[in-house]
């Protein structure tokens, strides 16, 4: 499998999470056996869409001792139209240990990905070629997590969670000046951006039918990554000089800017590896997010029902979002479960200071739907 590229021509303006099956582990920390038939294999599928967002992920699990389990999973999103998709291959390990701890190591790729977008057309009457950028980046990442789960039968149970991941991208970006005569790279780097991100979540089991949950997590970066791979001082100028007027210039600059925030809002700063219907659709990287949930069990747990609310606050200067969202599982027999979750989602954006309007925020609101299931053979 290969990276997948896109040609962007004519983008319009608009004003201003990939790891997926980390976040799968990470919710299955709690909700795994304490023991499995050795051998058993358990397929996840689950779908994702927005306005344009769009995410698909495919989980196998495999039991290969009775307290061992190994996991293969594959990802790909499209943050919005027009950009190429992400896609992200994965391989984990987890082991319960005593009844009650379970442990788990995932390491991710994901494969390089570049998107190619129009800033300026040609102008003849000016002697002006066009110019593009194209921007793109790759991922190698590691989460480390570990689970304690209460396991007994008295009407009050607990779990807790706790994880970490490290991931490191290399952001490359280019200009394009295309000619007749082909496209000419006129300015081309790399840069490194690391991101580090603890989690931790807990569970608290009343009866049989009643549990609440909560998980916070914070993203921190080796630099702004609002500026890591951004463009120079000296590639702002040269671009700047190739429009008629300035207000034009910051138009083009900040669209382009505003579509590589959004990218980035669901790779790098992990929102893709736990991006579904509860959770939203990301505008920009995160600073810390957190998401209370209560859960409603029906006898037998053959329905399950969950109402959930998650806040996430973005960078510096990026805003906030509120997302509120519902959830329902219902296993068709005893191999078979099936889910779908719809959430609305209200973003308060903060408007940069290179805008038409600085220090006015807009909001923004958007609707994601994710159906999945699940097979156990």
């Amino acid at each position: 499998m290969q990276g997948e590229s896109t040609d962007v021509r004519h983008a319009p303006y608009r004003p201003g999470r990939s790891l997926a099956v980390l976040a799968l582990l990470a919710g299955a920390l709690a909700a795994r056996p304490v023991h499995a038939e050795e051998r058993d294999v358990t397929v996840t599928t689950e779908a994702s869409a927005g306005r344009d967002y769009r995410a698909w992920s495919l989980l196998g699990d495999v039991g290969l001792r009775e307290d061992t389990f190994l996991t293969l999973g594959y990802t790909a999103a499209r943050p919005e139209a027009g950009t190429a998709a992400t896609h992200q291959l994965s391989v984990g390990v987890d082991h319960v240990l005593g009844g009650h701890w379970l442990v788990a190591a995932v390491a991710s790729v994901g494969l390089p990905k570049r998107t190619r977008t129009e800033l300026s057309a040609e102008r003849p009457r000016l002697n002006l070629p066009a110019v593009d950028a194209r921007t793109g980046y790759s991922s190698q990442a590691v989460l480390l997590s570990a689970a304690y789960d209460s396991a007994g039968f008295s009407d009050v149970e607990f779990g807790v969670d706790a994880g970490l991941s490290l991931t490191r991208y290399p952001l490359s970006r280019e200009i394009l000046v295309v000619n007749r005569s082909g496209a000419t790279v006129r300015y081309a780097q790399e840069e490194l951006l690391w991101v580090a991100r603890p989690s931790v979540g807990s569970r608290l089991l009343l009866g049989t039918r009643w549990e609440v949950g909560v998980r916070a997590g914070l993203t921190l970066y080796s630099e702004d990554p609002l500026t890591a791979g951004g463009f120079t001082d000296e590639e702002t100028a040269e671009l700047t000089r190739r429009f008629e007027n300035a207000v034009e210039a910051r138009r083009a600059l900040l669209g382009l800017s505003t579509r590589i925030n959004r990218d980035l809002g669901s790779g790098v700063a992990q929102r893709v590896s736990e991006l579904n219907a509860t959770t939203g659709i990301p505008t920009a990287p995160s600073r810390f997010d957190v998401k209370p949930s209560v859960t409603w069990s029906s006898p037998g747990r053959v329905v399950r029902g969950q109402l959930s609310y998650a806040f996430t606050r973005y960078v510096s200067g990026e805003g906030l979002s509120h997302v509120l969202a519902t959830r329902w599982t219902v296993r068709l027999g005893e191999p078979v479960r099936v889910w779908a979750s719809v959430a609305l989602q209200q973003d308060r954006l903060e408007a940069a200071e290179s805008t038409d309007t600085p220090g006015e925020a807009t909001r923004s609101r958007s609707g994601l739907f994710t159906v999945g299931g699940e097979y156990t053979f």
